[in-house]
Protein backbone atom coordinates (compact mmCIF):
# COMPACT_ATOMS: atom_id res chain seq x y z
CA UNK A 1 0.00 0.00 0.00
CA UNK A 2 1.37 2.97 -1.07
CA UNK A 3 1.41 5.95 1.17
CA UNK A 4 -0.74 9.03 0.58
CA UNK A 5 0.52 11.87 2.52
CA UNK A 6 -2.31 14.30 1.37
CA UNK A 7 -4.49 15.76 3.97
CA UNK A 8 -3.30 16.58 7.56
CA UNK A 9 -1.30 14.32 9.77
CA UNK A 10 -3.06 12.37 12.70
CA UNK A 11 -1.65 13.76 15.72
CA UNK A 12 -1.35 10.69 18.62
CA UNK A 13 -2.72 12.06 21.83
CA UNK A 14 -2.84 8.93 23.74
CA UNK A 15 -6.45 9.25 24.74
CA UNK A 16 -8.99 10.10 21.93
CA UNK A 17 -8.30 7.70 18.64
CA UNK A 18 -11.35 6.44 16.74
CA UNK A 19 -12.28 4.49 14.67
CA UNK A 20 -12.57 7.19 11.04
CA UNK A 21 -8.97 7.65 12.70
CA UNK A 22 -7.92 4.06 12.14
CA UNK A 23 -9.32 3.62 8.87
CA UNK A 24 -7.77 6.52 7.48
CA UNK A 25 -4.19 5.11 8.60
CA UNK A 26 -4.32 1.67 8.00
CA UNK A 27 -6.61 1.93 4.95
CA UNK A 28 -5.34 5.66 3.49
CA UNK A 29 -1.64 5.60 4.20
CA UNK A 30 -2.75 8.61 6.91
CA UNK A 31 0.37 9.87 8.57
CA UNK A 32 0.74 10.27 11.90
CA UNK A 33 2.91 12.69 14.53
CA UNK A 34 2.76 12.61 18.33
CA UNK A 35 1.47 15.50 19.97
CA UNK A 36 3.68 17.73 21.98
CA UNK A 37 0.98 17.00 25.00
CA UNK A 38 1.49 12.98 24.69
CA UNK A 39 5.30 13.74 24.51
CA UNK A 40 5.09 14.96 27.77
CA UNK A 41 2.69 12.36 29.25
CA UNK A 42 5.67 9.71 28.07
CA UNK A 43 8.39 12.31 30.33
CA UNK A 44 6.40 12.02 32.86
CA UNK A 45 5.07 8.02 32.90
CA UNK A 46 9.09 7.26 32.87
CA UNK A 47 10.22 9.52 35.52
CA UNK A 48 7.41 7.73 37.93
CA UNK A 49 8.45 4.14 36.53
CA UNK A 50 12.13 5.19 37.29
CA UNK A 51 11.06 7.14 40.51
CA UNK A 52 9.61 3.92 41.45
CA UNK A 53 12.30 1.62 40.74
CA UNK A 54 14.63 3.63 42.66
CA UNK A 55 12.54 3.65 46.03
CA UNK A 56 13.04 -0.17 45.78
CA UNK A 57 9.95 -1.18 44.83
CA UNK A 58 8.88 -4.27 42.82
CA UNK A 59 7.76 -4.07 39.80
CA UNK A 60 6.24 -6.33 37.30
CA UNK A 61 8.59 -6.90 34.49
CA UNK A 62 10.76 -3.80 35.72
CA UNK A 63 12.97 -4.80 38.82
CA UNK A 64 11.25 -8.32 38.54
CA UNK A 65 10.92 -11.36 35.77
CA UNK A 66 7.09 -12.18 34.46
CA UNK A 67 5.06 -15.25 34.36
CA UNK A 68 6.23 -18.42 36.57
CA UNK A 69 9.88 -16.25 37.18
CA UNK A 70 8.16 -13.17 38.93
CA UNK A 71 9.76 -13.86 42.09
CA UNK A 72 12.91 -13.33 40.58
CA UNK A 73 14.77 -9.93 40.38
CA UNK A 74 16.28 -7.77 37.04
CA UNK A 75 18.87 -6.00 38.65
CA UNK A 76 19.58 -2.90 36.34
CA UNK A 77 22.61 -3.76 34.99
CA UNK A 78 20.64 -6.93 33.52
CA UNK A 79 17.92 -5.15 32.26
CA UNK A 80 18.96 -4.53 28.75
CA UNK A 81 19.51 -8.25 28.34
CA UNK A 82 16.14 -9.09 29.99
CA UNK A 83 14.37 -7.23 27.78
CA UNK A 84 16.15 -8.81 24.53
CA UNK A 85 15.43 -12.38 25.93
CA UNK A 86 11.54 -11.11 27.36
CA UNK A 87 10.99 -10.62 23.19
CA UNK A 88 12.65 -13.62 21.97
CA UNK A 89 11.05 -16.40 24.22
CA UNK A 90 7.65 -14.90 23.18
CA UNK A 91 8.29 -14.59 19.65
CA UNK A 92 6.56 -18.57 18.76
CA UNK A 93 4.92 -17.08 15.55
CA UNK A 94 4.14 -18.62 12.89
CA UNK A 95 1.04 -19.76 10.24
CA UNK A 96 -0.92 -16.55 8.99
CA UNK A 97 0.12 -13.16 8.72
CA UNK A 98 -1.99 -10.40 9.06
CA UNK A 99 -2.46 -8.14 6.20
CA UNK A 100 -0.58 -4.57 6.01
CA UNK A 101 -4.34 -2.75 6.76
CA UNK A 102 -3.94 -4.79 10.24
CA UNK A 103 0.25 -4.29 10.94
CA UNK A 104 -1.08 -0.67 10.75
CA UNK A 105 -3.56 -0.46 12.50
CA UNK A 106 -1.69 -2.51 15.25
CA UNK A 107 1.07 -0.08 15.28
CA UNK A 108 -1.17 2.95 15.32
CA UNK A 109 -3.04 1.28 18.51
CA UNK A 110 0.69 0.45 19.99
CA UNK A 111 1.41 3.90 19.52
CA UNK A 112 -1.94 5.85 20.77
CA UNK A 113 -1.34 3.30 24.09
CA UNK A 114 2.31 4.32 24.77
CA UNK A 115 1.49 8.08 24.01
CA UNK A 116 -0.59 8.06 27.42
CA UNK A 117 1.79 7.83 29.21
CA UNK A 118 0.58 5.03 31.27
CA UNK A 119 3.28 2.47 30.39
CA UNK A 120 6.18 4.08 31.37
CA UNK A 121 8.33 3.95 28.36
CA UNK A 122 10.78 6.37 26.81
CA UNK A 123 9.78 9.37 23.93
CA UNK A 124 12.27 7.58 22.21
CA UNK A 125 10.25 3.99 21.87
CA UNK A 126 6.87 5.72 20.98
CA UNK A 127 8.88 7.78 17.54
CA UNK A 128 10.10 4.39 16.76
CA UNK A 129 6.60 3.08 16.27
CA UNK A 130 5.60 6.48 14.66
CA UNK A 131 8.34 6.21 12.30
CA UNK A 132 7.10 2.73 11.02
CA UNK A 133 3.74 3.71 10.06
CA UNK A 134 5.31 7.22 8.62
CA UNK A 135 7.67 5.20 6.50
CA UNK A 136 5.15 2.28 5.69
CA UNK A 137 8.17 -0.42 6.98
CA UNK A 138 6.81 -4.28 6.31
CA UNK A 139 6.67 -6.31 9.63
CA UNK A 140 5.97 -10.08 9.51
CA UNK A 141 3.40 -10.13 12.47
CA UNK A 142 1.77 -13.74 12.83
CA UNK A 143 -2.31 -13.73 14.09
CA UNK A 144 -1.92 -17.24 15.62
CA UNK A 145 -1.42 -17.46 19.56
CA UNK A 146 -3.16 -14.42 21.75
CA UNK A 147 -5.17 -15.91 24.54
CA UNK A 148 -6.17 -12.56 24.96
CA UNK A 149 -4.56 -11.92 27.39
CA UNK A 150 -2.50 -9.37 25.33
CA UNK A 151 -1.20 -10.86 21.80
CA UNK A 152 2.24 -11.55 23.40
CA UNK A 153 3.51 -13.72 20.48
CA UNK A 154 2.02 -11.00 17.58
CA UNK A 155 3.53 -7.86 19.77
CA UNK A 156 6.65 -9.49 19.85
CA UNK A 157 7.06 -9.86 15.97
CA UNK A 158 6.31 -6.20 16.06
CA UNK A 159 8.50 -5.03 18.74
CA UNK A 160 11.54 -7.54 17.21
CA UNK A 161 11.47 -5.92 13.70
CA UNK A 162 11.32 -2.37 15.45
CA UNK A 163 14.01 -2.50 18.50
CA UNK A 164 16.05 -5.81 17.80
CA UNK A 165 18.92 -3.65 17.10
CA UNK A 166 17.71 -0.85 20.09
CA UNK A 167 18.49 -1.36 24.15
CA UNK A 168 15.17 -1.33 25.76
CA UNK A 169 15.25 -0.06 28.94
CA UNK A 170 13.82 -1.19 32.31
CA UNK A 171 9.87 -2.14 31.43
CA UNK A 172 9.78 -1.09 28.24
CA UNK A 173 9.76 -4.59 26.90
CA UNK A 174 6.81 -5.53 28.85
CA UNK A 175 5.11 -2.59 27.57
CA UNK A 176 5.43 -4.01 23.78
CA UNK A 177 4.93 -7.21 24.49
CA UNK A 178 1.73 -6.73 27.11
CA UNK A 179 -0.50 -4.81 24.53
CA UNK A 180 -3.67 -6.35 22.65
CA UNK A 181 -2.88 -4.08 19.97
CA UNK A 182 -3.61 -6.27 17.16
CA UNK A 183 -6.93 -7.88 18.50
CA UNK A 184 -7.68 -4.55 19.13
CA UNK A 185 -6.52 -3.37 15.82
CA UNK A 186 -8.89 -6.52 13.53
CA UNK A 187 -11.29 -5.99 15.92
CA UNK A 188 -11.87 -1.84 14.92
CA UNK A 189 -11.59 -2.97 11.02
CA UNK A 190 -13.98 -5.43 11.24
CA UNK A 191 -16.82 -3.77 12.83
CA UNK A 192 -15.86 -0.47 10.34
CA UNK A 193 -16.60 -3.49 7.70
CA UNK A 194 -19.64 -5.32 9.26
CA UNK A 195 -21.58 -1.64 9.44
CA UNK A 196 -21.22 -1.67 5.96
CA UNK A 197 -21.99 -4.84 5.04
CA UNK A 198 -25.28 -4.49 6.94
CA UNK A 199 -26.25 -1.16 5.42
CA UNK A 200 -25.30 -3.18 1.41
CA UNK A 201 -27.86 -6.10 2.75
CA UNK A 202 -30.60 -3.33 4.00
CA UNK A 203 -30.20 -2.18 0.03
CA UNK A 204 -30.35 -5.31 -1.64
CA UNK A 205 -32.76 -6.72 0.37
CA UNK A 206 -35.26 -3.77 -1.32
CA UNK A 207 -34.56 -5.25 -5.18
CA UNK A 208 -35.44 -8.84 -3.25
CA UNK A 209 -38.54 -7.23 -2.20
CA UNK A 210 -39.21 -5.72 -5.51
CA UNK A 211 -38.34 -9.03 -7.42
CA UNK A 212 -40.70 -11.19 -4.74
CA UNK A 213 -43.71 -8.67 -5.09
CA UNK A 214 -43.55 -8.29 -1.27
CA UNK A 215 -45.54 -6.88 1.05
CA UNK A 216 -44.41 -3.15 1.60
CA UNK A 217 -46.67 -3.00 4.85
CA UNK A 218 -43.32 -3.95 7.03
CA UNK A 219 -41.81 -0.79 6.80
CA UNK A 220 -45.38 1.16 7.01
CA UNK A 221 -44.98 3.89 9.81
CA UNK A 222 -47.81 1.64 11.60
CA UNK A 223 -45.16 -1.45 11.34
CA UNK A 224 -42.40 0.62 12.83
CA UNK A 225 -43.72 2.59 15.52
CA UNK A 226 -45.04 0.20 16.94
CA UNK A 227 -42.18 -1.61 18.06
CA UNK A 228 -39.65 0.91 19.33
CA UNK A 229 -36.57 -0.62 18.36
CA UNK A 230 -33.77 1.72 17.09
CA UNK A 231 -32.30 -0.66 14.55
CA UNK A 232 -35.69 -1.54 13.08
CA UNK A 233 -36.83 1.81 13.00
CA UNK A 234 -33.71 2.74 10.91
CA UNK A 235 -33.47 0.04 8.79
CA UNK A 236 -37.47 0.36 8.29
CA UNK A 237 -37.09 3.46 7.36
CA UNK A 238 -33.92 2.85 5.18
CA UNK A 239 -35.84 0.48 2.91
CA UNK A 240 -38.66 2.76 2.70
CA UNK A 241 -36.25 4.94 1.12
CA UNK A 242 -34.64 2.55 -1.00
CA UNK A 243 -38.27 1.92 -2.50
CA UNK A 244 -39.32 5.50 -3.16
CA UNK A 245 -41.14 5.51 -6.32
CA UNK A 246 -41.41 2.00 -6.91
CA UNK A 247 -44.41 0.29 -8.23
CA UNK A 248 -44.34 -1.77 -4.86
CA UNK A 249 -45.61 1.07 -2.63
CA UNK A 250 -48.71 1.21 -4.58
CA UNK A 251 -51.91 -0.22 -3.76
CA UNK A 252 -52.24 -3.27 -4.43
CA UNK A 253 -49.29 -4.30 -5.76
CA UNK A 254 -48.25 -7.16 -3.41
CA UNK A 255 -48.81 -10.57 -4.37
CA UNK A 256 -49.42 -11.65 -0.30
CA UNK A 257 -51.01 -10.34 2.68
CA UNK A 258 -48.32 -12.76 4.71
CA UNK A 259 -44.58 -13.10 3.21
CA UNK A 260 -42.45 -15.71 4.01
CA UNK A 261 -40.61 -14.18 7.05
CA UNK A 262 -37.47 -13.88 5.23
CA UNK A 263 -39.31 -11.29 3.73
CA UNK A 264 -42.01 -10.31 6.50
CA UNK A 265 -39.15 -9.79 9.30
CA UNK A 266 -36.61 -7.78 7.40
CA UNK A 267 -36.73 -4.99 9.59
CA UNK A 268 -36.70 -6.59 12.69
CA UNK A 269 -33.79 -8.74 11.46
CA UNK A 270 -31.43 -5.85 9.81
CA UNK A 271 -32.45 -4.13 12.91
CA UNK A 272 -30.86 -6.39 15.57
CA UNK A 273 -27.47 -6.54 13.72
CA UNK A 274 -27.74 -3.07 13.79
CA UNK A 275 -28.84 -2.63 17.36
CA UNK A 276 -26.17 -5.19 18.21
CA UNK A 277 -23.04 -3.64 16.18
CA UNK A 278 -23.99 -0.43 17.64
CA UNK A 279 -23.24 -2.34 21.08
CA UNK A 280 -20.45 -3.77 19.69
CA UNK A 281 -19.00 -0.22 18.11
CA UNK A 282 -19.31 1.82 21.63
CA UNK A 283 -17.33 -0.97 23.43
CA UNK A 284 -14.18 -1.11 20.58
CA UNK A 285 -14.14 3.17 20.40
CA UNK A 286 -13.93 2.79 24.26
CA UNK A 287 -11.14 -0.06 24.00
CA UNK A 288 -8.98 1.57 21.44
CA UNK A 289 -8.07 4.32 24.44
CA UNK A 290 -8.20 2.33 27.67
CA UNK A 291 -4.80 0.79 29.45
CA UNK A 292 -3.96 -2.41 27.85
CA UNK A 293 -1.07 -3.29 30.21
CA UNK A 294 0.38 -4.03 33.35
CA UNK A 295 1.34 -2.49 34.93
CA UNK A 296 -0.03 0.81 35.23
CA UNK A 297 1.65 4.23 35.93
CA UNK A 298 -0.14 7.12 37.45
CA UNK A 299 1.11 10.56 36.20
CA UNK A 300 -1.57 12.04 38.41
CA UNK A 301 -0.10 10.74 41.71
CA UNK A 302 3.31 9.43 40.56
CA UNK A 303 2.18 5.48 41.71
CA UNK A 304 1.61 2.38 39.87
CA UNK A 305 -0.62 -0.58 40.11
CA UNK A 306 -0.59 -4.13 39.58
CA UNK A 307 -3.65 -4.91 37.06
CA UNK A 308 -5.06 -7.22 34.65
CA UNK A 309 -5.85 -4.33 32.03
CA UNK A 310 -4.49 -7.07 29.01
CA UNK A 311 -7.55 -9.38 29.63
CA UNK A 312 -9.68 -8.74 26.91
CA UNK A 313 -13.28 -9.92 27.95
CA UNK A 314 -14.99 -6.71 26.88
CA UNK A 315 -13.20 -6.85 23.49
CA UNK A 316 -14.00 -10.72 22.84
CA UNK A 317 -18.15 -10.36 24.16
CA UNK A 318 -18.35 -7.50 22.02
CA UNK A 319 -17.53 -9.43 19.06
CA UNK A 320 -19.33 -12.21 19.72
CA UNK A 321 -22.48 -9.75 19.90
CA UNK A 322 -21.44 -8.19 16.69
CA UNK A 323 -21.25 -11.68 15.00
CA UNK A 324 -24.70 -13.03 16.03
CA UNK A 325 -26.61 -10.33 14.86
CA UNK A 326 -25.00 -11.49 11.38
CA UNK A 327 -27.17 -14.95 11.87
CA UNK A 328 -30.36 -14.80 11.29
CA UNK A 329 -29.45 -11.33 8.69
CA UNK A 330 -27.29 -14.27 6.50
CA UNK A 331 -29.52 -16.75 7.07
CA UNK A 332 -32.65 -14.75 5.69
CA UNK A 333 -30.81 -13.81 3.32
CA UNK A 334 -30.51 -16.98 1.64
CA UNK A 335 -34.06 -18.05 2.64
CA UNK A 336 -34.88 -15.12 0.38
CA UNK A 337 -32.76 -16.51 -2.97
CA UNK A 338 -34.25 -19.67 -2.12
CA UNK A 339 -37.59 -18.11 -2.57
CA UNK A 340 -37.48 -15.88 -5.10
CA UNK A 341 -35.51 -18.91 -7.70
CA UNK A 342 -38.50 -21.25 -6.14
CA UNK A 343 -41.57 -21.35 -8.69
CA UNK A 344 -43.56 -22.00 -5.61
CA UNK A 345 -43.06 -19.36 -4.04
CA UNK A 346 -42.02 -16.30 -6.23
CA UNK A 347 -44.59 -17.31 -9.20
CA UNK A 348 -41.86 -16.64 -11.51
CA UNK A 349 -39.93 -19.40 -14.14
CA UNK A 350 -38.66 -22.01 -12.40
CA UNK A 351 -35.05 -21.28 -11.40
CA UNK A 352 -35.57 -17.47 -12.71
CA UNK A 353 -34.85 -18.65 -16.02
CA UNK A 354 -37.71 -19.01 -19.02
CA UNK A 355 -37.64 -22.68 -19.97
CA UNK A 356 -36.47 -23.51 -23.71
CA UNK A 357 -37.30 -27.30 -24.07
CA UNK A 358 -34.22 -28.43 -22.11
CA UNK A 359 -35.09 -28.36 -18.66
CA UNK A 360 -31.85 -27.09 -16.94
CA UNK A 361 -32.38 -25.88 -13.26
CA UNK A 362 -31.28 -22.03 -14.07
CA UNK A 363 -30.62 -20.40 -10.73
CA UNK A 364 -31.46 -23.60 -8.50
CA UNK A 365 -27.23 -24.07 -8.56
CA UNK A 366 -26.44 -20.55 -7.62
CA UNK A 367 -29.22 -21.24 -4.42
CA UNK A 368 -27.09 -24.17 -3.13
CA UNK A 369 -24.41 -22.86 -3.82
CA UNK A 370 -25.66 -19.49 -1.39
CA UNK A 371 -26.91 -21.87 0.93
CA UNK A 372 -23.88 -23.63 1.53
CA UNK A 373 -21.35 -20.61 2.15
CA UNK A 374 -24.56 -18.92 4.48
CA UNK A 375 -24.13 -21.98 7.12
CA UNK A 376 -20.11 -21.61 6.79
CA UNK A 377 -20.95 -17.63 8.07
CA UNK A 378 -23.07 -18.98 10.56
CA UNK A 379 -20.85 -20.98 12.20
CA UNK A 380 -18.12 -17.75 12.29
CA UNK A 381 -20.84 -16.35 14.02
CA UNK A 382 -20.70 -18.67 16.83
CA UNK A 383 -19.08 -17.42 20.15
CA UNK A 384 -15.80 -17.84 21.08
CA UNK A 385 -16.21 -16.22 24.64
CA UNK A 386 -16.39 -19.43 26.69
CA UNK A 387 -13.98 -19.91 28.57
CA UNK A 388 -10.62 -21.96 27.89
CA UNK A 389 -9.12 -22.46 31.78
CA UNK A 390 -5.93 -23.97 32.50
CA UNK A 391 -4.30 -23.63 35.59
CA UNK A 392 -0.93 -25.04 34.12
CA UNK A 393 0.79 -21.65 32.79
CA UNK A 394 2.67 -19.32 34.64
CA UNK A 395 2.47 -21.32 38.00
CA UNK A 396 -1.28 -20.87 37.93
CA UNK A 397 -1.56 -17.00 37.29
CA UNK A 398 -2.81 -17.66 33.85
CA UNK A 399 -5.51 -19.34 34.40
CA UNK A 400 -7.86 -18.00 31.89
CA UNK A 401 -8.45 -16.59 28.35
CA UNK A 402 -10.79 -14.64 26.04
CA UNK A 403 -10.19 -15.42 22.91
CA UNK A 404 -10.56 -11.44 21.68
CA UNK A 405 -7.62 -12.18 18.62
CA UNK A 406 -9.98 -15.51 17.53
CA UNK A 407 -12.90 -13.27 17.93
CA UNK A 408 -11.61 -10.57 15.33
CA UNK A 409 -10.28 -12.93 13.23
CA UNK A 410 -13.84 -15.02 13.21
CA UNK A 411 -15.37 -11.28 12.48
CA UNK A 412 -13.41 -9.97 9.53
CA UNK A 413 -14.13 -13.68 8.06
CA UNK A 414 -17.37 -13.74 8.48
CA UNK A 415 -17.19 -10.01 6.43
CA UNK A 416 -15.61 -11.63 3.40
CA UNK A 417 -18.12 -14.53 3.32
CA UNK A 418 -21.10 -12.20 3.87
CA UNK A 419 -19.97 -9.88 1.26
CA UNK A 420 -20.15 -13.15 -1.16
CA UNK A 421 -23.48 -14.26 0.54
CA UNK A 422 -24.84 -10.44 -0.35
CA UNK A 423 -23.49 -9.71 -3.28
CA UNK A 424 -25.09 -13.13 -4.68
CA UNK A 425 -28.70 -12.15 -3.31
CA UNK A 426 -28.17 -9.16 -5.44
CA UNK A 427 -27.22 -11.06 -8.67
CA UNK A 428 -30.23 -13.02 -7.99
CA UNK A 429 -32.64 -10.26 -7.15
CA UNK A 430 -32.06 -7.80 -10.01
CA UNK A 431 -32.88 -11.82 -12.20
CA UNK A 432 -35.94 -11.77 -10.19
CA UNK A 433 -37.15 -8.19 -10.92
CA UNK A 434 -36.03 -8.26 -14.22
CA UNK A 435 -38.22 -11.38 -15.14
CA UNK A 436 -41.03 -9.96 -13.17
CA UNK A 437 -40.82 -6.83 -15.05
CA UNK A 438 -42.99 -4.76 -13.24
CA UNK A 439 -42.06 -0.73 -12.71
CA UNK A 440 -40.78 1.53 -11.65
CA UNK A 441 -38.46 0.20 -9.53
CA UNK A 442 -37.58 2.77 -6.70
CA UNK A 443 -35.00 4.79 -6.90
CA UNK A 444 -32.44 3.61 -5.42
CA UNK A 445 -33.13 -0.19 -5.94
CA UNK A 446 -33.61 0.93 -9.99
CA UNK A 447 -29.72 1.94 -10.06
CA UNK A 448 -28.61 -0.70 -8.09
CA UNK A 449 -30.24 -3.01 -10.87
CA UNK A 450 -28.34 -0.69 -13.39
CA UNK A 451 -25.04 -0.89 -11.82
CA UNK A 452 -25.29 -4.98 -11.17
CA UNK A 453 -25.94 -5.00 -14.96
CA UNK A 454 -22.96 -3.52 -15.71
CA UNK A 455 -21.04 -6.86 -14.32
CA UNK A 456 -23.50 -9.16 -15.16
CA UNK A 457 -26.34 -9.75 -17.83
CA UNK A 458 -29.57 -10.81 -17.62
CA UNK A 459 -29.76 -14.67 -18.53
CA UNK A 460 -32.30 -15.12 -20.73
CA UNK A 461 -34.04 -18.26 -21.90
CA UNK A 462 -31.02 -21.18 -22.78
CA UNK A 463 -28.55 -18.85 -21.35
CA UNK A 464 -26.86 -19.74 -17.74
CA UNK A 465 -26.82 -17.88 -14.87
CA UNK A 466 -23.93 -15.91 -14.59
CA UNK A 467 -21.05 -15.95 -12.19
CA UNK A 468 -20.76 -13.40 -9.80
CA UNK A 469 -17.34 -13.05 -9.02
CA UNK A 470 -17.14 -9.71 -11.68
CA UNK A 471 -19.82 -8.35 -9.96
CA UNK A 472 -17.82 -9.33 -6.42
CA UNK A 473 -14.78 -7.25 -8.42
CA UNK A 474 -17.34 -4.34 -9.72
CA UNK A 475 -18.60 -3.49 -6.50
CA UNK A 476 -14.61 -3.61 -4.77
CA UNK A 477 -13.82 -0.88 -7.80
CA UNK A 478 -16.64 1.06 -8.41
CA UNK A 479 -18.29 0.92 -5.15
CA UNK A 480 -18.63 4.33 -4.41
CA UNK A 481 -22.49 4.20 -6.05
CA UNK A 482 -23.02 1.30 -3.34
CA UNK A 483 -21.97 3.72 -0.34
CA UNK A 484 -23.74 7.05 -2.33
CA UNK A 485 -26.96 4.99 -1.95
CA UNK A 486 -26.31 3.49 1.52
CA UNK A 487 -25.59 7.58 2.58
CA UNK A 488 -28.95 8.79 1.22
CA UNK A 489 -31.18 6.13 2.94
CA UNK A 490 -29.04 7.02 6.30
CA UNK A 491 -29.37 10.57 6.01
Amino acid sequence: MAIDAAGPTLEVTGSDLSLGEIVAVARQGKRVRISRLANDKLARGRIVLEAAAARGERIYGVTTSVGPKTSSTISEANATEFNRRLLQVHNAGHGPLASSEVVRATLLLLLNSLASGRTGVRPLVAQVVADAINSNRPIAMHVWGSMGQSDMSSMSDIAIALFGNTELQAGEALALLNASAMSTAMAALAVVDLDHLLHFSTLVSALSMEGYAANPSIVSDIALESRPLEGLSAHGRAIRRHLDQSYLLLNGSARNHQDPLCFRSLPMVQGVAHDNLDFARRQIERELNASQGNPVFSLEDGGLAAVANFDMVSLCMALDVARLGFAPLLTSSTERVANLVDITWSGLAAGLIEEDGIGAPGFNGVALFHKSITSEARLLAAPVSGELASSSHSNGVMDRASLAALGARRAAELCCIGRSIVTMELMVAAQAAELRGRTPLGRSTGRLLAFARQAVPFAAAGQRPPNVQPLLDHIKDNGALIDELIAQARS
